[in-house]
């Protein structure tokens, strides 16, 4: 695989991992403001959120057509390293994203797990989380 091509993903998904980083930080934060019960905070850091929620789409969005720009076979593996079903085999340079890939679903299950605990206490049994158990 080109490693120009696999650079363009690192560089894609470096950009992923500040964003949940930055998620993160702001639902910790939505968090504490519900404790403060402070509902002005609340709806600033529900606002902040979600431009970096879309950003982490974005990207979602620009890896996909980067796999769907390549051959077939060339694009399936990629596709294959960015959703964490790599080989684990392959140059330096894709170990190191198949190792970011990692670090990233490992933060955005912990960026889902502060984010259901903050809806539970937002919404309660309306909470999107409470109505998915019901329903699933």
């Amino acid at each position: 695989m080109d490693e120009n091509i696999i650079a363009a993903a690192l560089a894609t998904e470096r950009k992923r991992y500040t964003t949940l980083t930055e998620v993160m930080e702001l639902t910790k934060e939505l968090g504490d403001a519900f404790q403060r019960q402070d509902q002005v905070s609340v709806r600033l850091f529900l606002s902040m959120r979600q431009e970096p929620i879309n950003q982490l789409r974005e990207y979602r969005a620009i890896q996909r057509k980067r796999c769907a720009a390549l051959p077939d076979e060339e694009g399936e593996v990629l596709w294959k390293v960015l959703t964490g079903q790599g080989s684990g085999d392959g140059s330096e340079q894709l170990q190191v994203l198949e190792k970011l890939i990692g670090q990233n679903r490992n933060l955005l299950e912990r960026v889902q797990e502060a984010d259901r605990q903050v809806s539970m206490k937002l919404g309660g049994k309306k909470s999107y989380y409470a109505r998915r158990k019901e329903h699933g």
